[in-house]
């Protein structure tokens, strides 16, 4: 399997890869190296994950450094150890002297003229690294997680003349904030057709797929959480300092733009008898901050980065209310069906979710949560006081919620990926 991300959250490709090993099948997952954050290589879960380096000699420079304290006999900086003694024969070095802002300002402009020059080569050396992991691996099926690892994948898939899985979590061509959409256009159309099978997350997404390409029905493999018993926990209200009867109006997520987070950050002011915690991390995140101390609203609203995917259920459990307020600025928002939707439904926390295909069907077919115009910050704002105000409301779609968790379950989807996975190739395989 190859990802361009380091997987320490990518809940997708975590449940995917322990599928398929339970299954009996030898999985390797091929990621990014994350230096000082990931190790090249651990198991989890049954399943092998071997990161690769980014850096042009393949080794970053704060590997580099270690490597030269080591050496030298150093011990490692404050916060790993305690930093060796010079002793007396070991004078400190005298001080460099402070650089003037024009030297400053050179050498800035020279590293960004380098690390310009150096990008496509890196682009390149990252390729090459994936690939020949990939054939290390002598796998029996190549599985591409999205457009960013197709070419990686077909690659290494035919060079061993064997299968490729094209797994589609996004609407690649169509994705807010995108450069270089017309190459990742180009890109996918190129090589769509020479995979052995598609997934896509839903069926709008899967209907568009089909359409515009004109290639066989996709494979639908929803991205539903694992099944968990939510459990009643404080561990939100403690991190924040909260007392216990806080109602918290939850996003978890990405903060990244175009997600109706400045929209929910507006109608912040509106919302009575609730705090609004933002659970994770991104771009958006000092902007959001900014604009919370604008507009007062110190005790009002809270910030915690994201946490690791095993702990999530007993954060998201915490919620009083959960938003789901993405915005409909391009088709791959307008054809989500969001992972937190359904993180909320398991963990029985009512959901206010934005007029979107795919969300609106899970909430019709639920009643687990409302349905509104996130665009409008008013909306919002109407929405999360009534259900703070509706106890009944509240407690009768929470109910909702636990009593669809069953349907709405990793454990009612894997069986199509391992169905998949046998009609490609019926032998144990290494992926």
């Amino acid at each position: 399997m190859f990802v361009y991300n380091n997987m320490v959250h990518d809940a997708r490709v975590r449940k995917e890869a322990r599928t398929l090993s339970e299954a009996g099948y030898r999985v390797t997952v091929l990621a990014v190296l994350d230096p000082g954050v990931t190790p090249r290589e651990e198991t989890v879960q049954g399943f092998r994950i071997l990161r690769i380096s980014r850096s042009i000699l393949g080794i970053s420079r704060r590997e580099m450094a270690e490597a030269r304290r080591r050496q030298a006999g150093v011990g490692k900086r404050r916060g790993d150890g305690a930093l060796q003694n010079r002793g007396p024969s070991q004078p400190r070095k005298a001080s460099r002297s402070p650089i003037s802002n024009l030297q400053s300002r050179v050498l800035s402009l020279l590293s960004a003229l380098l690390k310009s020059a150096l990008f496509p080569l890196r682009r390149v050396l990252v390729f090459l690294r994936f690939v020949k992991a990939a054939l290390r691996t002598r796998a029996d099926i190549y599985h591409a997680h999205d457009l960013n690892t197709l070419l990686m994948a077909f690659t290494a898939s035919r060079l061993r003349r064997k299968p490729l899985i094209y797994d589609t979590h996004e609407v690649a061509t169509d994705r807010a904030d995108m450069k270089f959409r017309w190459w990742a256009a180009l890109l996918e159309r190129a090589l769509i057709h020479r995979a052995d099978r598609v997934i896509c997350t839903n069926q709008t997404r899967a209907d568009f797929t089909q359409q515009r390409y004109h290639i066989p029905p996709p494979a639908i493999l929803r991205n539903l959480p694992a099944y968990v018993e939510p459990q009643p926990s404080s561990l939100m209200h403690d991190r924040l300092g909260l007392p216990a009867d806080s109602r918290i109006v939850l996003y978890q997520g990405g903060i990244q733009p175009e997600r109706g987070l400045e929209q929910l950050m507006e109608a912040a002011p509106q919302i009575e008898g609730g705090v609004i915690a933002f659970l994770g991390s991104g771009r958006s995140t000092p902007k959001l901050v900014a604009r919370a101390a604008e507009l007062g609203l110190a005790g009002k609203v809270y910030f915690h980065q994201a946490v690791p995917v095993a702990e999530l259920p007993s954060w998201t459990a915490c919620a009083y209310v959960g938003l789901q307020v993405l915005q409909n600025t391009c088709f791959n928002h307008y054809s989500s069906l969001s992972n937190k939707l359904l993180e909320y439904m398991m963990a029985g926390v009512p959901a206010i979710a934005n007029d979107l295909p795919e969300m609106r069907r899970v909430m019709e077919d639920t009643g687990a949560g409302m349905i509104i115009d996130a665009s409008d910050p008013r909306e919002i704002a109407r929405a999360v006081n009534t259900l703070l105000a509706d106890l009944s409301l509240r407690e009768q779609m929470s109910r909702n919620a636990l009593q669809n968790r069953r349907r709405y379950c990793w454990e009612t989807e894997e069986h199509k990926l391992v169905e998949l996975y046998a009609a490609l190739n019926p032998i144990q395989a290494c992926s």
